[in-house]
């Protein structure tokens, strides 16, 4: 396996996790994604295309999909994972701006600090997670990610199922984590709305095992004044999934290559990454959406 730490040598393509995962894009599919004349491809077939490919990748599988092969420019990158997000669902809005897509890069931030800061504004690793943990439920079902320009050292994603996570835990904790948790916003609510979200770091959604979680923005939200501290058995449950997320052996580990498009369960995976570092002259650009999806899990 690649250690995804090191450099990419010679830009040349290294197998790893994702491997297993990756699917050539042709066909009905790749005319869709890719042809500035969106009426020109056959829009059904492609949906059609993609729907079985989410089945099989997502609902019965990893949780993962890798799409491969697609144009790696930044305009053909967002006509692919707008129409990608089309095909499986409607985009949804990923702050209270309305952005649709929005660029994952590092703006020199941290998750440490307060205020509107993402985990998609830094370059810094770990912290597993899930994709729109600031907001109430329903979370997004999908998220994608197209890499546009990918880091010569680190950046390679981690993944860990929320079946691995559930069968790991004691019975115990699995209790105290269905239980209600208040989550930091991160500044993005509307003006009078609480700075927090109250919801259980794993639930039901679409009648599956799902999971919602960042733990600095749990421990944020329980800091915030007229909000409860976290009790002790709160925090030893929180302690114990980190525990797991940090020892797992069954966490995936795969770094996107320029060109590929990636779905991902958002319900069923935590995910984060390595570390990385971008060059002056070759900074790292992953473009993602939000879906609520519309093409029902098998």
């Amino acid at each position: 396996m690649t250690n995804n730490g090191d450099r990419v040598g010679q830009g040349r393509a290294q197998g790893d996790g994702f491997d297993p995962l990756r699917v050539p894009v042709e066909g009905n599919l790749r005319d869709y994604l890719t042809d500035a004349d969106e009426s020109m491809a056959d829009e059904a077939a492609a949906r059609a295309e993609l729907g079985k490919y989410v089945r099989t990748y997502l609902d019965d599988g990893a949780g993962v999909l890798v799409l491969a092969g697609l144009p790696a420019d930044r305009d053909s990158g967002e006509r692919a994972v707008s129409r990608a997000t089309s095909l499986i669902g409607a985009p949804l809005p990923q702050n209270r701006e309305g952005t649709l897509v929005r660029e994952v890069k590092d703006r020199g931030m941290s998750i440490s600090q307060r205020g509107r800061t993402r985990y998609s504004d830094s370059r810094l690793g770990g912290d597993l997670h899930t994709d729109g943990a600031e907001a109430a439920l329903p979370a997004p079902d999908v998220f994608t990610l197209f890499c546009v320009r990918q880091s010569e050292w680190g950046g390679a994603l981690q993944c860990l199922h929320v079946r691995d996570v559930e069968r790991a835990l004691e019975p115990g904790v699995v209790r105290t984590l269905r239980e209600p948790f208040h989550f930091d916003r991160r500044g993005d609510q509307q003006p009078g709305e609480a700075p927090t979200t109250t919801k259980p770091v794993l639930f039901t959604q679409r009648g599956r095992p799902a999971i919602t979680y960042l733990r600095s923005y749990i421990d944020q939200g329980h800091d915030h004044p007229d909000v409860p501290p976290l009790t002790v058995r709160q925090r030893t449950a929180l302690d114990a999934l980190d525990a797991l997320i940090g020892s797992s052996s069954a966490l995936l580990t795969g770094k996107l290559r320029e060109g590929e498009l990636a779905l991902f369960d958002n319900l069923a995976l935590l995910h984060g990454r390595t570390e990385f570092r971008d060059e002056p002259d070759h900074t790292r650009l992953l473009l993602r959406t939000w879906i609520r999806r519309t093409i029902e899990a098998s």
